[in-house]
């Protein structure tokens, strides 16, 4: 088929007939430049786009469209309508707005900037799924605390209604993997570009453009995990991992010219550059056994040079440049013990140290004779090759290992970044040990590899690629302008960071600032949140919202916060009761203390505290309040590994149990044939069942084969005797159903396919549909038809969620929204929205 068949051909913009009978090609020749082609052409697509986001726009629309409106300068909601973006496959929108130029900085690109918070994290899902996520991202980023606005909460196709939202994610997401990365490292092509180049537990390597944009077709090495990556002059790059091979690559080739180690059993533990005095340089690779040896990096032949007897152990290495001609040092990490080789010398090492915990990264820095390392005790330190004298950071990390650790320059100082099981990245004064800003928080999981990108226009290239399968000439390369505001170049010798995270994630970061491209910090995670009732607007529910700087009641109704009195440690958990008619907000508290509070002073006024309840020794992870035989009951469980009910119309303890091996993560309440059951989850991965008066265990524990079960929830079914079964939600990503009175599994598992389960809640549709929603740090809320078994809805937010909670649409003596109301809080903050499942 020719182009002029071809029904992907860029749409030619429409003109007046004003009699002229120029054509249309004599005003391709007539425009001042490409810019202006581009424009007329986003301008002409944009007409064709429906205004129903449902009708799916033609293929060249959700190719094209965003990229000619970034290259014509009209980037914006109008020429890139909110109904082309849930169809949108380019998936390059977060890199355009990013490359955009000064013009559109002004127009109203709301729409746009919500589609690229959540763009890299969608995925397969479909337009139904696309449309809501945008949808509730939308509204979270455009009306943070208000109330409900009925006459702007409803788009078409839309399966939410936004009601209110306190969430500030970042977006600095460069890119998201399908896989766990294990490696990444910087390489500068012969033509001058800077690529990121990054090794996955699959032996898959991928290089990447700095916006996070794939480079080209990705390298298998059909081996093991790729754990190091070393790039060299000519496009070359030395991959090695667990299957203890090391292989030579021709990366813009794509090709693999060699294999000059395989040792299968072993693993290598170390590839590095190092050069002695007066010597050439030799790539050093250390296996798993101790075994060290040298490659010629032209030929990559073995070279016979001395090297240090190590022991047999796996090794870190690093070279120590020692400045001028004196060649390098070469230090080398075993276990807890670090010892530094310097080849000038005849008794070999210079020095060794002991750590508290094994060694986890090596890095040289600039200084001469000068390196960093970091260990498993959550030790951070620099030191001297020659005489072993130490600098450690100051303030001390959190404690935990910090994993990762890369040299970089801040503002024309020598720094040292460092990754740590915290999930957070902090950057060091290399000279000094001193902090460099604050902790960068985004990842959800420990960053493992870290590297970094020059701040120059390589770093956040300009250039946009033309768009395939159109007809005009293709257009000079040009560089488009830099957007007013926008922070993405640095200085002259402020480098950009680049980590990858075992949350699959690339991100890129801004040293001493927040995530690149992040308009606002972000908010301190939330640690609990619940629904808690009605507000002072019919229907509008009030909830409960905590982090580590307080907790506030929200009317999603007037969009009113109440503090509740300060004085008491961070909250963990929430539950609403109702005692003698009396509305109660309880509380679980850091210092496992448990508190009771009226909410009958007013919609406004700061609740009153009635009582205190103690028995937990640990924190409470989950409660659950029920009434039973005319009295109000509170079942608690905790990092203690207890579980405890309580009388909240007496305020007084009833019972508890030790049965769980370790801590609890969740509780629930179900009705079955026999009465009430509560439910408890824990981390040995059962789930248990109590009688709800002495808490004795009825049945056998259910072991769920779910790894860790963190969360569980009752489902009802229609049966005539109103039985409920349970779901477990679990570390695996699973979702289980299991019969109490059997204890055997019901149906399938539900499988997330993003990662562990940690919270789950029930809710019926407003025609009675049973739905069951789950939800982790994935950040997706997926949503199941429990009779049928089918998967419903994904809900995309791109930031990790820790807790869910729902408001049933026929929930007796509650207040009755029209469709049931879903709460999902986590690291960015709190959404609260309605579900609806049927119609549009």
């Amino acid at each position: 088929m020719s182009d002029a068949d071809s029904p992907y051909r860029a749409p030619r913009p429409s003109r007046p007939d004003t009699g002229d009978s120029r054509t249309w090609a004599d005003d391709a020749k007539a425009w001042a430049d490409t810019r202006d082609a581009h424009r007329l052409i986003a301008e002409a697509l944009a007409r064709l786009v429906a205004a129903d986001p449902t009708i799916p726009p033609h293929p060249y629309l959700s190719r094209h469209l965003a990229h000619h409106a970034a290259r014509g300068e009209v980037l914006d909601d109008a020429h890139v309508p909110l109904a082309v973006l849930p169809w949108e496959s380019s998936a390059n929108v977060r890199t355009l707005l990013r490359q955009s130029d000064a013009v559109s900085a002004v127009r109203r690109q709301e729409w746009l900037e919500a589609w690229a918070r959540i763009e890299p994290f969608i995925g397969g899902a479909g337009p139904d799924s696309r449309l809501t996520s945008l949808h509730l991202a939308h509204h979270a980023a455009t009306r943070p605390r208000t109330p409900l606005d009925t006459s702007a909460a409803r788009v078409s196709g839309s399966r939410v209604t936004p009601l209110w939202s306190d969430w500030t994610a970042q977006d600095n997401v460069l890119a998201v993997s399908e896989t766990r990365l294990e490696s990444l490292t910087r390489t500068t092509t012969t033509d001058g570009r800077s690529l990121l180049v990054s090794g996955d537990d699959h032996g898959t390597i991928r290089m990447w453009e700095p916006h996070g944009v794939p480079a080209m077709a990705p390298l298998h090495t059909y081996g093991g995990a790729v754990q190091h990556l070393l790039p060299l002059p000519g496009d070359l790059l030395l991959s090695a991992g667990t299957d203890g091979s090391v292989r030579v690559w021709h990366l813009t080739r794509g090709q693999l010219l060699a294999e000059p180690v395989h040792r299968p059993g072993t693993w290598v533990s170390a590839l590095t550059l190092f050069a002695a005095k007066d010597a050439p340089e030799v790539v050093l690779v250390a296996h798993s056994d101790g075994r060290l040896g040298a490659l010629d990096p032209v030929t990559f032949r073995p070279v016979d040079t001395p090297l240090p007897s190590l022991d047999p152990a796996p090794a870190l290495l690093s070279g120590v440049g020692l400045g001028g001609a004196e060649g390098m040092a070469l230090a080398v990490a075993q276990g807890r013990r670090v010892r530094v080789w310097d080849p000038r010398r005849p008794d070999g090492y210079t020095h060794e140290h002991q750590h508290e915990g094994a060694v986890r990264a090596l890095v040289d820095l600039a200084a001469p004779g000068r390196y960093a390392l970091c260990d498993d005790s959550g030790y951070i330190g620099f030191r001297d090759a020659s005489t072993g004298r130490e600098t450690p950071v100051a303030p001390a990390p959190p404690a935990g290992p910090v994993v990762a650790l890369t040299a970089l320059t801040v503002a024309g100082r020598a720094a040292v970044a460092s990754g740590g099981s915290d999930h957070t990245l902090r950057v060091w004064d290399a000279r000094t040990g001193a902090a460099i800003g604050g902790p960068l928080e985004g990842h959800t999981a420990p960053p493992v590899a870290l590297t970094t990108l020059p701040g120059t226009s390589q770093a956040t290239s300009r250039e946009l690629p033309a768009p395939a399968e159109q007809e005009l000439p293709a257009p000079a390369e040009q560089e488009l302008p830099v957007p007013a505001g926008q922070e993405l170049l640095v200085s002259a010798g402020q480098e950009l960071l680049v980590s990858a995270g075992a949350d699959h994630t690339l991100r890129r970061w801004k040293p001493g600032g927040p995530g690149v491209g992040a308009g606002r910090a972000v908010r301190r995670p939330v640690t609990a949140a619940a629904l808690s009732g009605p507000g002072s607007t019919a229907g509008a529910p009030l909830i409960a919202v905590a982090d580590e700087s307080g907790t506030a009641l929200w009317d999603t109704g007037t969009g009113r916060p109440v503090a509740l009195p300060a004085g008491h440690a961070p909250v963990t958990a929430f539950a609403s009761a109702r005692v003698r008619g009396e509305h109660l907000l309880v509380t679980a508290h850091r210092d496992a203390g448990i508190q009771l509070w009226s909410l009958e002073r007013g919609a406004h006024a700061a609740p009153a505290r009635l009582a205190g309840l103690l028995g937990h020794s640990l924190p409470v992870r989950s409660m659950a309040a029920f009434p039973y035989e005319g009295r109000t009951l509170l079942v608690t469980g905790g990092e203690d590994g207890t579980v405890r009910l309580w009388d909240l119309d007496r305020v007084c303890a009833l019972a508890c149990r030790e049965d769980h091996l370790l801590s609890i993560r969740d509780v629930a309440v179900l009705d079955t044939a026999r009465g009430p059951r509560v439910a408890s989850a824990g981390t040995d991965g059962t789930v248990r069942l109590w009688d709800p008066v002495t808490l004795r265990p009825v049945g056998a524990p259910l072991h769920c084969e779910q790894r860790v079960v963190n969360a569980v929830a009752a489902v009802p079914v229609d049966e005539p005797d109103g039985a409920e079964l349970v779901a477990s939600g679990g570390e695996d990503g699973t979702i289980r159903l299991w019969d109490p009175g059997t204890g055997r599994p019901v149906g399938r598992r539900l499988d997330t396919g993003d990662g562990p389960v940690a919270a789950l809640a029930f809710f019926r549709t407003a025609t009675g549909r049973p739905c069951l929603a789950a939800t982790g740090p994935g950040g997706t809320i997926h949503l199941w038809d429990t009779d049928t078994g089918s998967h419903l809805l994904r809900i995309v937010t791109g930031s990790p969620l820790g807790a869910l909670d729902a408001l049933d649409a026929r929930q007796p003596g509650g207040p009755h929204p029209e469709h049931p109301v879903l709460l999902a809080a986590g690291v960015a903050g709190v959404c609260v929205f309605g579900i609806r499942m049927e119609g549009r």
